[in-house]
């Protein structure tokens, strides 16, 4: 039977359902842009920190964690270290849940004419730090809540729109591509099996057009600044894919035979 628990800070509150006194401790729990941000201590030390049944992160060597992850569509998620389990309520969860999709500012913040982007900057801001390196081969976005390969170019060259597939179902079986270990050891020290290759907009959502080669916030997955295959087919001809050039940030497309765009993956998302 689950016992309840509030933790105050300042005016929050973080509440929890543990099954026993020596459980997990929650110090924060809200949603912030559009994801769930949660950060807790006395937990099972060096333990791997799951979400609703998914991998996150690892606890340091005293216990204590921090993460973002996807927003529970009843505002409550279930966390454990493997050794407790307790149900986090993630505050300021209905507000965002009713809300429209935010789109975030461009990353420019240099003005070349009254009214142009980098006058203006609108769109959410980013939250700091952009990225969440979780030390087991995946650095959480914190704008999105994606969760990214940080070997971004695992396969080590570049390759063509169907081998880009086919080595994302390698990194699903064996957590390689192109015979090269991915480093993905987030499922309790092994590899995850949802990996996927990124639509364009999940690609388009790391950019940071303010800066270039590569055009990414600092602490991005280790991206070579070239052009990334997206899933995403073209509309208008079925052979041409789209893809992002990470070297200035821009959206591009070229016919799925070509084997000059690198491959990366992510997980996450609704």
């Amino acid at each position: 039977m689950k016992t309840f628990l509030g933790v105050a800070i300042g005016l929050l509150s973080v509440i929890g359902f543990i099954s026993s006194a020596e459980a997990i401790t929650i110090t924060f729990a809200e949603v912030q842009n559009g994801v769930a941000v949660v950060q807790g201590n006395k937990a099972e030390k060096s333990a791997i920190i799951t979400w609703d049944g998914i991998s996150v992160t690892q606890t340091t060597k005293g216990g204590s964690f921090s993460f973002s992850a996807t927003v529970p569509a009843d505002c409550v998620g279930t966390l454990s270290d493997g050794v407790s389990t307790i149900d986090v309520l993630v505050l300021d969860c209905t507000t965002v849940s009713v809300a429209p999709a935010p789109v975030p500012r461009t990353g420019q913040t240099t003005s070349y004419a009254t009214g142009d982007d980098g006058d203006l900057e609108k769109g959410v801001a980013s939250p700091a730090p952009r990225f969440t390196d979780n030390n087991n081969g995946t650095i959480t976005n914190n704008l999105t809540g994606l969760i990214w390969l940080k070997n971004a170019n695992c396969p080590a060259t570049s390759r063509d729109w169907a081998t880009a597939l086919s080595d994302v179902a390698s990194l699903n079986s064996a957590g390689t591509m192109n015979g090269n270990n991915c480093g993905d050891t987030s499922n309790a020290g092994s590899h995850q099996s949802d990996w996927r290759l990124p639509n364009r907009n999940e690609l388009t959502s790391l950019l940071d057009l303010g800066t270039f080669n590569p055009a990414l916030p600092a602490g991005h997955p280790n991206f070579v600044a070239s052009p990334y295959w997206s899933s995403t087919t073209l509309a208008l001809v079925s052979d041409t894919a789209w893809g992002v050039d990470f070297g200035f940030g821009g959206v591009t497309s070229t016919i799925k035979t070509n084997p000059s765009f690198f491959v990366t993956a992510v997980r996450g998302g609704s």
